[in-house]
């Protein structure tokens, strides 16, 4: 692995065991691509790969060397072979980095660029391109794609960039601004915890009217998933910097967690709905545990 190790181990603390590991995945296509650059991604259109597709009848000129020559002795007819194309696309990772997504420990951000370096990882050892986005009251950052196993260490240096670099509040209007990949649509992760009041139905919308095959990983701190606080208290929003005095009782924590609860199933609904698969995961998860089972349970990865 040589230098293509170094930057991970150095920028998100992955060792060679787990690197290996990820060299056994792929970036999971619920639907077939539409065509695009030679790679090991199925397509909606025909070529020659090893992966038969169908027969269809022959018509004058069709390749002579594409005839089911058995077919013919069995049937006396004419039909040609026809193999599924196999393509490359292009992975676009979306990561927020706004205020918000510095909460937690680690926070929230972190875990979004470790995951965003992991699928980067996966889909690059695929041969599939990488397109890393940030973004918080708007797109900020979009790293161009990139292909090749060689391009890794560039594609983790702008994630960690994208990490390391502050934000204005979570817009999820900004994402219309999102230019794409010059040649195909393909697959998109939007990384975000999804605590915002802007419209975020709006915002994956736009990545769908795109042609963009979307998942969704939401990712929230274990004190938001599970508070602590008690008391009296002086809560800040980190997005808007607004401030507000609260008594936090057993009834205030039981009614956050049900409005917790009632919007994680709003977002998942409309997920379902709009057929992008989505995982909810805490900041302090195990990397492990989330790219080999919660990623791979939703067919972000397989």
């Amino acid at each position: 692995m040589g230098g293509q190790a170094a930057a991970p181990v150095r920028l998100f603390g992955f060792d060679s065991a787990f690197l290996r590991k990820l060299e056994r995945l792929s970036l999971a296509s619920r639907y077939p691509t539409a065509g695009g650059s030679a790679g090991p991604r199925r397509s909606k259109q025909y070529g020659t790969s090893v992966e038969f597709a169908e027969f269809r009848n022959y018509v004058p000129g069709d390749d002579f060397r594409r005839i089911d020559w058995n077919a013919y002795a069995r049937l006396d007819r004419v039909f040609l072979r026809l193999y599924m194309a196999e393509q490359m696309t292009t992975v676009s990772l979306f990561i927020d980095h706004s205020p918000s997504m510095a909460f937690g420990e680690p926070t929230k951000t972190f875990t979004a660029a470790r995951l965003a370096a992991i699928l980067s990882y996966v889909a690059l050892h695929c041969y599939d391109g990488v397109v890393v986005v940030g973004w918080g009251d708007q797109i900020d950052c979009q790293f161009p794609v990139q292909t090749g196993k060689k391009s890794i260490p560039r594609v983790w240096r702008a994630i960690a960039d994208v990490r390391d670099a502050p934000s204005g509040p979570t817009d999820f209007t900004a994402l219309r601004d999102y230019r794409g990949s010059r040649s195909r649509a393909g697959l998109a992760v939007v990384l975000s915890d999804f605590l915002t009041d802007t419209d975020w139905r709006s915002g994956l919308r736009t990545l769908r009217g795109k042609g963009l095959e979307l998942s969704v990983v939401q990712i929230l701190a274990p004190e938001e998933l599970d508070p602590s606080l008690r008391g009296d208290w002086m809560l800040r929003d980190s997005e808007t910097a607004g401030e507000v005095e609260v008594t936090i009782s057993p009834r205030v924590l039981r009614r956050y967690r049900q409005e917790l609860a009632a919007h994680t199933a709003t977002l998942h609904e409309f997920c379902r709905r709009q057929g992008i698969a989505f995982v909810q995961v805490p900041s302090d998860i195990s990397l492990e545990d989330t790219v080999l089972q919660s990623l791979r349970r939703v067919r972000v990865l397989q």
